[in-house]
């Protein structure tokens, strides 16, 4: 299937009430277009990073109240996960789509990459 974008409805998703019936419409009008978007970019996002990027796709498994405000996908070096590592994200909130480098809270190495970017922070604004 290609990717055709995300519309009106996929946004709409977040406002549906209820952990499970909020994540049912997450796994099927979402994380479907995830994968799309990983069918259509893997080999050039490869070729970019000079090596194999896998999918990773937020299954949100700690959750047992609180329906999630947010949703993404994940792109990293790693087949086994993407939190230990810096990855790239494409998610959603209910208003915007989102695509970002992030270093989250399980990178080990945060605090020394932090203080490079801030030595750099001049030449990373250029």
């Amino acid at each position: 299937m290609t990717f055709n974008g995300f519309n009106e409805k996929d946004f709409e998703t977040f406002q549906i009430s209820g952990l499970d019936e909020r994540m049912e419409a997450i796994q099927e009008r979402i994380q479907p277009k995830f994968r799309d978007i990983y069918n259509e970019i893997e080999n050039e996002l490869a070729e970019l990073a000079d090596h194999k990027m896998y999918l990773h796709i937020a299954k949100h498994a700690r959750r047992t109240v609180n329906p999630p405000k947010d949703t993404w996908s994940a792109y990293c070096h790693n087949k086994r996960g993407y939190k230990k590592h810096p990855h790239f994200q494409v998610g959603l909130w209910n208003d915007n789509l989102f695509i970002w480098l992030a270093y989250i809270y399980e990178l080990p190495q945060k605090s020394e990459i932090a203080e490079k970017f801030l030595n750099d922070v001049e030449d990373i604004k250029k």
